[in-house]
């Protein structure tokens, strides 16, 4: 499988640099910004409009105070700059590189997990899903969308796997890539909570061996350790559970610590979203607001009142009951990846945000799995896949695209 994926991606560069000589006519308007910034277009602007020009200009000038870029988090213009510094190439071509890279680990990390819990077959049509979907196309780009698609799926698979410091690792960095990533919290307590709920079996054999240390004067039925009986269902100690919910504070406090060394003021990253003028956390309580704006689609995919982003989160809320079937945790991972994002902007950007919603893959192709679906599956990937062109286009030619 990873040379399979390795092989999509030199052929989607491949395609995507015959067609950017051939017929890349650059769409021209005042509200886009690309790389260098300065002067006219250059060939390697193709591939850096909109956030990927804010995110390199980031790892070569850092954060100011005042400025639209504050409202983007740190670590992935931080592995932009640390990689051109030690490579001494340019941010372009090491920014493309991580993506890339970064992006392919999640993929393969991605089929590994879910083969596991769910066999070859559904982590093969997962995959194909995932690689062919339309928001996808920002797994090649400068975007934070690979970093945080790895990040997320290896907290995932940590938590349930139970390995607390591959959890904790990913858990700490995840509000240092994405504003939604401390929202990490919500699955880490869900997963603790869930583990902690007994089975009634041990409970009854738990009180039965009480009764019997009470009645021998607490000379036996002890555990190894020398303390009381044991009275859990779930290998992790309640120490250890806290330390896993506070980790991603822990890494939230240090963005705040990180923009107050680099801007003076703590929240200045939540001050700059007033720039873009589009997520609010206000909105996430505001459900009459979110209900008006899924009726106001004016085209087919813009900034603002895009068709697409309205499918898109119509395809995941047709998922949501075959995602509660197979696991109610992953109900809580849609919810922090898909939903949220959706109310906080409203639905813009929501094709690129649904690249990262990894359960609604795993939906799709466990739905579709059956073989009387097969009509249904390939005229999704054929969906999928035209949908990914047209919108892998637009933004190559600096029209928006997610």
């Amino acid at each position: 499988m990873l040379l399979w994926a390795a092989a999509f991606k030199l052929g989607y560069w491949a395609t995507l640099l015959v067609g950017v000589c051939l017929w890349g006519h650059l769409y021209s308007s005042p509200q886009v910004v690309y790389w260098p910034g300065e002067g006219p277009p250059v060939f390697g602007s193709h591939f850096t409009a909109y956030d990927g020009y804010y995110y390199l200009e980031l790892s070569t000038r850092g954060y100011e105070s005042g400025t639209p870029a504050c409202a983007f988090y740190p670590l992935w213009p931080l592995l932009i700059g640390w990689g051109s510094c030690v490579t001494h190439i340019s941010g372009l071509l090491v920014g493309l590189l991580l993506a890339n890279g970064l992006s392919l680990a999640a993929w393969i990390a991605l089929y590994k997990a879910v083969r596991q819990r769910w066999g070859e077959g559904v982590a093969k049509w997962a995959l194909i899903f995932l690689v062919t979907y339309p928001g996808s196309l920002f797994h090649q780009f400068l975007y934070s969308e690979s970093l945080f698609l790895l990040l997320v799926v290896g907290l995932w698979w940590a938590l349930e796997v139970s390995n607390r410091g591959l959890a904790c690792f990913f858990a700490f960095l995840l509000p240092l890539t994405r504003p939604i990533g401390v929202f990490c919290i919500l699955p880490i307590m869900w997963h603790v909570l869930s583990a902690w709920q007994p089975d009634p079996s041990s409970w009854l054999s738990t009180l039965a061996k009480a009764r019997v240390f009470r009645r021998r004067g607490g000379a036996a039925s002890r555990s190894p350790g020398g303390d009381s009986p044991e009275l859990g269902g779930t290998n992790l100690n309640s120490a250890g559970s806290l330390c896993l919910v506070l980790v991603p504070f822990c890494g939230w406090y240090c963005y705040l610590a990180l923009m107050w060394l680099w801007t003076g003021d703590p929240f200045q990253g939540f001050k700059a979203q007033s720039f873009w003028g589009v997520h609010s956390i206000s909105n996430l309580w505001n459900v009459p607001k979110f209900l008006f704006e899924w009726f106001r689609p004016n085209e087919w995919h813009e900034f603002r009142g895009s068709l697409l982003d309205r499918c898109v989160f119509l395809l995941l809320a047709c998922c949501l009951p075959t995602i509660w079937r197979l696991d109610k945790r992953l109900v809580v991972w849609t919810y922090v990846l898909g939903i949220l994002p959706a109310m906080s902007g409203m639905f813009t950007s929501f094709t690129r945000f649904g690249s990262t919603t990894f359960p609604m893959f795993i939906a799709l192709s466990v739905w579709l799995e059956d073989r009387s679906r097969w009509r249904l599956r390939y005229g999704l990937l054929v969906v999928f896949g035209v949908l990914h062109a047209l919108v892998a286009w637009r933004y190559v030619t600096f029209r928006w695209a997610g």
